[in-house]
């Protein structure tokens, strides 16, 4: 089937895989890979309890097509009719903190669990160094599951995470 553009702009005879065949325009294209958000943190934050993994307080959102994401308890929530494959991808970032040696890390909960790959270390190489952590990766999900961003680091003290640079966001994959 040829491929035509007509006065209004709807291109038909396009097939595009898990979409109606036949016509293709900017309503059937909308939303496709919704719902997406990231949010961060509103202002830098101090993490005060070494060892011990909490709640990244993670409250002003950059965007969020779905309404999906609560700045109350900094969780992303699969909406109904949005169930698939999501991409995720968070980073946190400590400013001038961890010691030689030390460590921050960073994963996703779901439901309540950890997510064993979404697991990342970084180590600092000197006294008082920024260090940064970070990862994406794509994960299945199904309505009502619930995702949050956790905090982790080994200093021996208070860090201070950037409020500027500790996100967390994604987005539903088109076909998944």
């Amino acid at each position: 089937m040829p491929v035509v553009i007509n006065g209004g702009g709807t291109i038909t005879g396009l097939s595009v895989g898990g979409l109606p065949d036949g016509i293709v325009d900017a309503a059937t294209l909308s939303g496709v890979n919704n719902p997406m958000w990231k949010a961060k943190l509103s202002s830098n934050y101090s993490h005060t309890s070494t060892n011990t993994w909490v709640t990244a307080p993670i409250a002003t959102e950059t965007f969020d097509s779905d309404n999906a994401f609560n700045t109350t308890n900094y969780t992303f929530t699969v909406p109904s009719g949005k169930a698939g494959k999501y991409v995720i991808y968070y980073q946190q970032q400590v400013n001038d903190n961890p010691d030689d040696g030390e460590n921050i890390q960073g994963r996703i909960d779901k439901n309540g669990s950890a997510l064993d790959y979404s697991y990342t270390i970084a180590i600092s190489p000197g006294s008082n160094k920024t260090t940064i952590v970070g990862k994406t990766f794509v994960e299945t999900l199904a309505v009502g599951d619930a995702l949050v961003m956790k905090l982790y680091h080994h200093e021996g003290g208070t860090v201070t995470y950037s409020a500027s640079q500790t996100y967390f966001g994604g987005y539903r994959l088109i076909g998944g």
